[in-house]
């Protein structure tokens, strides 16, 4: 029953993500009415006019941004339809790193995706490998004990669909990130994903602080269907 019930949870977040931009497209209609309003009557005497102005703007700002979060969740939702599809794995790494942009803030990491300009195409669960790659970079930003910048990078000409997460820290006693994970339990709940996902962990010498993760493409499991992706 887990498979269903992760796909029910995915349907129903993904209905509710597309009413919130329903009510954030009518807010957005409103607000560029109120906008136009003050346009048509901009020579016409009104108290507080630069300050409503700003608050349109504000508002607008807000929308955006609302926006782009829901997009992401909706994505994110999508990504529980089908055990196996096929994805790019730009767009993963991209929508991994949006949806934990808020959990590095938090912890005064700026956490950034690098893409490759082309697709790199590759079968899989999204739903766990985005759960995978999210529990790495929990354990990189556990790790530092200070300010920090990680990238979460997608890597051509490795065989394999291949993503590193490269970590700069102001404290150099952080760079020791594989000793950090033995005390990890995110690390451990990484790992356990890893192994089913078989995903491989190396740790190469010229990526300094951090490491690179092998992908692996997925077969469906007897009974499971899989798919193109459409998110």
């Amino acid at each position: 029953m887990e498979g269903k019930e992760v796909a029910f949870f995915g349907k129903i977040a993904a209905g509710v993500t597309h009413e919130l931009k329903n009510v954030l497209a009518i807010i957005n209609e409103s607000n560029g009415l109120m906008s136009d309003l003050l346009a048509l009557s901009k020579d016409a005497p009104l108290p507080h006019r630069e300050r409503l102005l700003r608050s349109i703007g504000k508002i607008s700002d807000q929308i955006r941004r609302g926006v782009e979060i829901t997009t992401r969740f909706n994505q994110f939702a999508h990504s529980m339809d089908y055990p196996v599809v096929s994805i790019d794995l730009n767009v993963l790494v991209v929508r991994t790193v949006g949806l934990a942009e808020r959990f590095a803030r938090l912890k005064n990491v700026e956490l950034k995706a690098v893409v490759v300009p082309d697709p790199v195409a590759f079968s899989t669960s999204p739903f766990r490998v985005q759960m995978a790659l999210t529990k790495a970079v929990e354990a990189c930003m556990d790790a530092v004990s200070g300010k920090a910048a990680i990238e979460v990078r997608v890597v051509e000409g490795q065989g394999r669909p291949c993503v590193e997460i490269a970590c700069e820290c102001e404290s150099r006693e952080d760079l020791d990130l594989k000793g950090a994970f033995g005390r990890s339990d995110v690390w451990q709940e990484f790992l356990q994903l890893a192994s089913v996902l078989e995903i491989a962990v190396q740790w190469p010498e010229d990526l300094g602080g951090g490491f690179r993760l092998m992908l692996k493409d997925a077969v469906p499991e007897s009974g499971e269907q899989s798919a193109s992706s459409r998110v």
